[in-house]
């Protein structure tokens, strides 16, 4: 069997349809199923349901693709291993965040390109569920997220930073010169928020329920950036972490009577060894904390 086979089964997967699967590995469609077909013989299992066209994977087809994924990443690690033994890593950095780590990871990418200057850094924001299994499909090398929310125990973690939710407001005298406000106060607010459906709105909705206020935003959207302009715009006001409080035309109060804190952090997949773009990276943000980098 070769290596091929596995992108072939893998590329076929996340098309769904055999032409696409194989336009995507550059090679005939005949080619594809043919190879494909070769490594049924050789496994002696049964890998495509077949008809017409493609209709998705037997039983064990689904657990071939699934180690065709683990052989491939582990293809993948030992080869940028030697490169970080060499001095010479190279590739893609792939990490997954929550649109609340925003603001820490122009710092992340600073750092590791100047260790590792060859090395592309590819950011892609995804809801929690969406990181964690990206990273146990090992889809991404690493996840910066609140730690809080992960509970699949194939995780490991890194806390880096602890900081409390602040209300945004425009650049006028809405609530005057007090430096805190409670979460009662900002109910009564013109707000925009996350979508309900998003983690970091439940918890901002189970915030306001602690002193029994329901607010009623004029505005919601899955985008924290959309939401930051509507305050730079003026009008709305809106819930984010410590760490999105200097953004021109607005200013920030924190939240009181309940504080509340996200833990932001990395995460990656547990394994030995480790992925070589995820160790890299865990070295260099450990060396970080221990230079108070992230206070």
């Amino acid at each position: 069997m070769f290596l091929r086979q596995f992108q072939y089964l893998i590329a076929l997967e996340q098309e769904g349809h055999f032409s696409r699967a194989a336009e995507r590995c550059f090679v005939s469609q005949p080619s594809l199923s043919s190879a494909i077909k070769k490594l049924e013989e050789e496994l002696g299992v049964p890998i495509i349901l077949r008809d017409q066209k493609f209709q998705g994977f037997t039983n064990e087809g689904l657990r071939v693709v699934e180690w065709a994924k683990r052989l491939l990443s582990d293809r993948s690690a030992m080869l940028e291993e030697l490169a970080i033994m060499k001095k010479n890593l190279h590739g893609r950095l792939r990490i997954g965040a929550m649109p609340t780590s925003s603001p820490m990871l122009p710092i992340v990418a600073r750092l590791f390109q100047k260790e590792y200057p060859v090395v592309q850094v590819d950011i892609q924001f995804m809801g929690i569920d969406q990181l964690t299994l990206a990273l146990k499909n090992f889809e991404l090398d690493v996840g910066f997220t609140d730690l809080e929310q992960l509970t699949d125990s194939r995780l490991e973690t890194l806390a880096l930073y602890e900081e409390p939710l602040h209300l945004l407001l425009p650049d006028n005298d809405w609530l005057d010169d007090q430096p805190t406000v409670t979460w009662a106060e900002a109910a009564n607010l013109p707000l925009c928020l996350l979508s309900p459906a998003m983690r970091e709105r439940q918890m901002i909705d189970a915030a306001f329920a602690t002193v029994e206020c329901k607010p009623r935003p004029q505005l919601e959207s899955n985008s924290i950036f959309q939401l930051a302009f509507h305050v730079m715009a003026g009008d709305l006001a809106t819930i984010v972490p410590k760490r999105f409080n200097e953004l021109p035309g607005t200013r920030a109060k924190q939240l009181v009577n309940p504080t509340v804190t996200q833990q932001l952090g990395l995460a990656w997949v547990s394994g030995n060894p480790i992925l070589p773009m995820a160790r890299a990276l865990i070295e260099l943000l450990s060396q970080a904390l221990d230079d108070d980098l992230f206070d």
